[in-house]
C-alpha cells in the first residue's frame, strides 16, 4: 500500500504538472499498475479513488497543464 504522501511527493519531485490523460501512466511507472493508495483516514483506494480525496483536502488542483502540487495545502506530518 502507498501513501499519499509518497505520490505528493513523486508529483512535487516531478516539477511539472501531470497531464490528466498521462497521470495514471505516471503513477504506474512509480508505484506499479495495481497500486493501491492509503490516507491518513482512508485505505485501499485506487488512484481513481485517491485524486479527488486529495483534491477536495487541497493537496492537488487540476489546472489547464495537469495534476500539480498545491504547495498552500503541504502537510507536516
Amino acid at each position: 500500500m502507498t501513501h499519499a504522501h509518497d505520490f505528493l511527493h513523486a508529483l512535487l519531485s516531478h516539477a511539472r504538472p501531470v497531464p490528466a490523460a498521462d497521470i495514471h501512466v505516471f503513477a504506474a511507472e512509480r508505484f506499479g499498475e495495481a497500486a493501491r493508495f492509503c490516507t491518513c483516514s482512508h485505505q485501499d483506494l485506487s488512484l481513481d479513488e485517491l485524486l479527488p480525496i486529495m483534491q477536495a483536502k487541497g493537496k492537488l488542483v487540476l489546472t489547464e497543464q495537469g495534476w500539480q502540487f498545491n504547495f498552500a495545502a503541504m502537510a507536516g506530518h
